[in-house]
């Protein structure tokens, strides 16, 4: 289950990705990309939504969570034989 971290933090990173697409600073609101957007593509709460939005610094937590999962040997390479 090493993984769970990893794909929660590419997952948040789809969402924020998506809000950054299409939120329009004092034209929208988040509640507005939240019913348009991304909910009908990933169905959640508005609250989770709104914690996902406020989550920084996704693009480092990716990289940290990517070196140590590397550390563990989790991603295998393919020895040529």
């Amino acid at each position: 289950m090493a993984y769970n971290t990893l794909n929660k933090l590419r997952f948040y990173k789809k969402v924020i990705d998506i809000v950054n697409k299409n939120y329009i600073s004092g034209i929208t609101t988040y509640a507005g990309v939240y019913r348009e957007f991304v909910n009908p593509i990933y169905p959640m709460s508005y609250d989770r939504f709104m914690d996902i939005v406020s989550f920084h610094h996704i693009d480092t937590k990716i990289k940290e969570e990517e070196e140590r999962l590397n550390q563990l040997n989790l991603f295998p390479t393919i020895q040529p034989q």
